[in-house]
């Protein structure tokens, strides 16, 4: 295949549609990693206290009501069908019935476990049900976008009612983490992945994400230089070209860009780069010299050493795992 066919042609929408656009893109190169779920079964009177954790907790409610609670922090409402997404790096207890309780009462606490596939159920407390939880855990990859989910400062929690529950997703991912088979981790990725594009869909439309980025992107100027970075990656673009897509200073476009995407514009770029050439690297069969220039990267031994950087492993190598027969070299 010829790098005539695989190049991302750039899109030329203004205003809302670029807007878009780019959250198309983003999402598209948005991969997770799934850690090992487990039911959390919280009876009445019980608290299950969660350690800090590096990746981000996910919580999806399938019975019963409670709160989660951020160690100094706020205490978030859930019920069936609710479905919580928790900053990395947080203590939180969760409580069953807990918003109906006064604190007075005592509460026996407990500390979940590690996440392993061996602990298919979290049982906190014996008694009356309270609330049933699926718990994992989630690392965000791709395109910028661990930057982006690193600013997630607060829960990000959405209540899917009704026809638009997400009960069959969740179950499922509890079936695979318990038995885990052949394909489980691309299945579990694409499940988890589908259920954070609908919480992402319905906190965009009502403007109630809180992620920096995404109110970014109402910014004119930002969202002309992230288009540019994410569809004209090829180019040799520096933080003054960008500025100048912007339609700002450097200073103040490098200061609001690296303030409402976590990360600096540079930095962004080269991510778009080695994502697009991980791609290629998997699906054509260019060779490496070919891809590194198509990407923008001016030399292979550059273009090697950040690929290796950002994925411990040389281009070369990552190749020979992707393809079938395929030298590319």
């Amino acid at each position: 295949m010829g790098l005539d066919l695989v190049r991302i042609r750039p899109n030329t929408g203004r205003g809302r549609g670029m807007k878009l656009d780019v959250i198309e893109r983003l999402l598209a190169n948005l991969e997770v990693g799934v850690g090992a779920f487990a039911s959390c079964d919280i009876r009445q009177g019980h608290q299950l206290t969660f350690e800090a954790r590096p990746a981000a907790g996910v919580h999806y409610c399938l019975a019963g009501k409670g709160a989660l609670r951020i160690r100094d922090g706020k205490t978030v409402e859930i019920r069936q069908h609710s479905f919580v997404l928790l900053p990395p790096n947080v203590i939180y207890s969760l409580g069953a019935n807990e918003a109906e309780e006064s604190d007075s009462v005592p509460r026996r606490r407990l500390r979940a476990p590690l996440f392993k596939e061996s602990v298919p159920t979290i049982q906190a407390g014996e008694g009356q049900s309270g609330i049933v939880t699926v718990c994992g855990e989630i690392r965000f990859e791709g395109v910028g976008i661990p930057g982006f989910f690193a600013q997630l400062g607060e829960p990000m929690i959405e209540h899917f009612d009704g026809p638009d529950g997400l009960r069959e997703h969740f179950i499922v991912l509890l079936a695979e983490s318990a038995r885990p088979q052949f394909g489980t981790r691309p299945l579990t990725e694409a499940l988890l992945k589908q259920c954070l594009i609908l919480l992402l869909r319905r906190k965009i439309e009502r403007r109630g994400a809180p992620l920096p980025w995404i109110a970014a992107l109402g910014d004119k100027g930002l969202s002309k230089a992230l288009h540019a970075i994410l569809h004209r990656y090829s180019e040799p673009f520096t933080v003054e070209t960008l500025a100048s897509i912007a339609g700002m200073s450097r200073a103040s476009f490098a200061s609001r860009f690296t303030k409402a995407f976590g990360q600096t514009p540079i930095c962004l770029l080269r991510s778009a780069r080695l994502s697009r050439a991980r791609e290629l690297l998997a699906t054509s069969d260019a060779s490496i010299d070919q891809i590194a220039r198509c990407v923008g990267f001016s030399s292979r031994s550059n273009f090697s050493h950040a690929f290796r950087q950002a994925y411990e492993v040389d281009p070369s190598t990552f190749r020979a795992g992707s393809l079938v027969g395929g030298e590319g070299s």
